[in-house]
């Protein structure tokens, strides 16, 4: 049987010790939501870390990770945008990057 896969081939299920995560499989549009989206995991990261900034817990280490993660999240955003602006959103097409 053919493993859950995303539209690039890679395994769309990662299981490791404590983590299972069910990433996108296919279109939204096309094959309903059946899977979260690598800006879903950002975003979980980003809430542990800054529910640690809140705490005891801060320091300038997570200050340096969480505007990374920011950066990492506006780079997926113009990639989605560059890809639905050159109408290859879904597919395995290329999109030129500017």
């Amino acid at each position: 049987m053919e493993k859950f896969r995303h539209l690039d081939g890679n395994n769309a299920v990662i299981e490791k010790e404590f983590i299972h995560i069910t990433f996108q499989h296919g279109d939204p549009n096309e094959v309903g939501v059946n899977g979260c989206r690598i800006e879903d995991i950002l975003d979980i990261v980003t809430d542990k870390i800054l529910d640690f900034q809140g705490r005891d817990l801060n320091c300038p280490e997570n200050a340096t990770a969480l505007y990374h993660l920011d950066l990492a999240r506006e780079a997926l955003i113009l990639r989605r945008r560059r890809r639905e602006q050159q109408g290859v959103i879904g597919t395995r097409s290329k999109h030129k990057s500017e």
